[in-house]
């Protein structure tokens, strides 16, 4: 009875972990130096998104997937397929929201970058995750690939289909961010 107390507990204190973890990086991108990180992005691709709808999309609605599958993954409550996939979803948007969305621009000149400060955290998450659940993982390795394989496409696909964007309203065009430069005056202001 006690071993299961402490499972438990265990559980409860690894998802309240990954919690502050989401919701620090989370702050950062939405209140630290540079941000909010929609502008950001929108920046590099020339397109001012709405404040109401970078913070609905990248604040709110990112923070609420990753809290899910945060919780699905490390909990396992649901059937083995599906906590497999929600780890490997985790393990994929942590590792490539780190290297696409924040090392890679930062090296190629897109200063500041919010929220690269907490992706140390993100990268230890991941290899904390991968190892200590690679038994649920190997368990059910078709969904744990695919639930990795979205994960990374997530943020690899955040530019492009912001230029997209652009495309299909020409209302939101704008300058773009030219690396190594200042950020365009449009997009710096915090709101």
């Amino acid at each position: 009875m006690a071993e299961a107390a402490n499972s438990t507990l265990f559980v409860v204190v690894l998802v309240a972990v990954d919690f502050a973890i989401t919701l620090c990086h989370t702050l950062q991108e939405w209140k630290g130096a540079g941000a909010p990180l929609w502008r950001n992005f929108g920046a590099i691709v020339g397109t001012q998104l709405p404040d109401r709808v970078g913070f609905a999309i990248f604040t709110v609605l990112l923070t609420l997937i990753l809290f899910v599958i945060g919780f699905v993954g490390i909990t396992g409550l649901l059937e083995a397929g599906l906590t497999a996939f929600a780890l490997g979803a985790l393990i994929g948007a942590r590792l490539s929201e780190t290297l696409i969305s924040h090392v890679l621009l930062h090296a190629i000149g897109y200063r500041p970058n919010p929220g690269l400060t907490s992706t140390p955290l993100y990268i230890a998450e991941a290899l904390f995750l991968a190892w200590f659940f690679w038994p649920r993982l190997a368990a059910a390795p078709p969904p744990a690939g695919w639930g990795f394989g979205i994960g990374i496409a997530v943020f690899v696909l955040v530019l492009p289909l912001l230029w997209v964007v652009r495309l299909i309203w020409p209302g939101l065009q704008r300058r773009r961010w030219q690396a190594w430069q200042p950020i365009p005056a449009w997009a710096a202001t915090n709101p």
